[in-house]
């Protein structure tokens, strides 16, 4: 109504004026209260009125998010809406072109209907599903576009979304029964994605044993160099020990975090260092079945000899990059993964012989029972790995990233509701986000859940909140490659984690 009555005030004015021409300087709005807003103009050609029935929405809207189901995506406001009485004008799409539309309000039905004009081809018949002074909710299908008055504000929006369906509960029971995609197999304990995959036969398992059979090259990478290998720089495994450099493995580099943070000696019992450049991995086979793969110290590096690997700090060859090239290795054989995009519980099986997974999606859970069921899952040894949808989200001195995975972890902060660590390892934080109790950033968030199999008897007696170990950052230490950096700027829509 607000809206209307401006309109009606807008036609008033203007009704004792003409169609004004390029040398009207302004006009006046006379309001009920007696007051007036002058608003001055320039450059005018001619100013169009409009009724009741011509428009419901008026004036300039900038994109600030596209949603549909749980994917989510943030905009940085440059693509527009101008509702201009009769015409719609949609820009700012990043073809430089403005696309023009003969626009009609069904006000009762709540929708609008826009016939493209002056080259543009199509139409558009959107719900109007919010409408308030700030923000503007349409609806295109099953996607939402959310709009917002200027350009920052679009920009710098969180967007929260609906609550989740169902009553907030503190019930662990309960809340588990909203996980979904479980990967629980009737075939194998490996789970269902590795169902029907290759059996290892004994030209496997000598293959396999043999150090000197490396595994296929990845991500650019060229060459393997002969490294020294410190396998516990921190004197133990710790979740430090991963830092992700050039191979877009991040869930491998997450669940590898989560396993030091949970079961650090369980790491060292799969480690075998044989004494002579070599380390024995014992791992699982798609079957369940245990399998030695043994690797040697050299790592695969970049043509400048750059290790591409993962590796603890200072680039040092640690636990991390041994059980990552058994990985590699394992695939040249069974090939039930392809390295990069690997997921979470295709990850922790190789190591653990249980591929048993349920998730949580983005805004399924109340802030209180994510908590909750992150708290409960990592105090009974469970894998747990979880990423974003909406990336930039500050978190601590951190922001989020998408199309990436981290390792939940319980903070050291009362204030926030747990922590992940980014295996990108940044800055002496070491890449841990704090995460906030708000609604805006929690919505955001999803899990993925691994059962510990093999190595639930070596949870650590009395889990606490990951403290980093003290170190000291060079100016030689290799960071994130920028593929992986940019990635989620490149390919924002990406389904892989990298």
């Amino acid at each position: 109504m607000k809206l209307r009555k401006l309109l009606f005030a807008l036609a008033a004015a203007a009704c004792c004026l003409q169609p004004w021409k390029a040398a009207a300087q302004g006009f006046v709005i006379h309001h009920s209260d007696g007051t007036v807003t002058p608003v001055p103009t320039t450059n005018v050609e001619s100013i169009t009125m409009v009724g009741e029935d011509d428009t419901y929405i008026f004036g300039t809207w900038y994109l600030g998010f596209w949603k549909n189901g749980s994917s989510v995506q943030h905009y940085d406001g440059t693509e527009y809406m101008v509702f201009a009485g009769k015409e719609l004008y949609w820009g700012g799409k990043g073809d430089g072109k403005i696309e023009t539309y003969t626009l009609r309000f069904f006000t009762r039905s709540g929708y609008f209907l826009a016939m493209g004009k002056n080259g543009t081809s199509g139409s558009l018949k959107w719900n109007i599903t919010r409408n308030t002074d700030k923000l503007l909710v349409l609806q295109d299908g099953t996607s939402y576009r959310y709009f917002y008055r200027s350009q920052a504000e679009a920009a710098n929006a969180m967007m929260e979304l609906d609550p989740p369906s169902h009553k907030e509960t503190n019930s662990i029971t309960t809340i588990m029964k909203y996980a979904s995609g479980k990967s629980t197999s009737t075939v194998t304990p490996m789970g269902k994605h590795f169902e029907g995959k290759h059996q290892t036969t004994d030209e496997d398992r000598t293959w396999l044993a043999n150090a000197a059979n490396e595994p296929d090259k990845v991500a650019g990478l060229t060459q393997w160099v002969a490294k020294t290998v410190n396998l516990y720089p921190f004197g133990s495994p710790v979740a430090a020990d991963i830092n992700q450099h050039a191979i877009g493995d991040c869930c491998a580099c997450a669940v590898f975090a989560s396993m030091a943070y949970l079961f650090p000696d369980y790491i060292k019992h799969i480690i075998k260092d044989n004494g002579n450049n070599t380390y024995t991995v014992t791992m699982y086979d798609p079957q369940g079945k245990p399998v030695e793969v043994c690797v040697s110290n050299k790592i695969l590096c970049n043509s400048g000899g750059g290790i591409g690997q993962v590796t603890s700090k200072n680039n040092v060859v640690a636990w991390s990059t041994i059980l990552e090239k058994a990985m590699m290795k394992y695939m040249k054989i069974y090939q039930t993964n392809g390295i990069e995009g690997i997921g979470t519980e295709h990850v922790a099986p190789l190591f653990t012989g249980c591929g048993d997974s349920f998730a949580f999606s983005p805004n399924s859970l109340y802030t209180s029972e994510l908590k909750l069921a992150i708290e409960h899952c990592l105090s009974q040894g469970m894998i747990c790995v979880g990423g974003f949808n909406v990336g930039d989200l500050l978190c601590g001195t951190l922001k989020t990233v998408t199309g990436h995975a981290f390792t939940y972890m319980l903070s050291t902060k009362e204030s926030s509701v747990f922590a992940m660590r980014n295996p990108w390892g940044v800055e002496d934080v070491d890449g841990v986000l704090e995460i906030p109790d708000e609604r805006t950033i929690v919505q955001t968030i999803d899990a993925r859940i691994v059962y510990p199999g093999a190595a639930e008897p070596y949870l650590r007696a009395d889990l606490q909140p990951y403290t980093p170990p003290r170190f000291i950052r060079r100016p030689t230490d290799i960071g994130v490659a920028p593929r992986l950096l940019n990635r989620h700027l490149l390919m924002p829509n990406a389904t892989e984690l990298w």
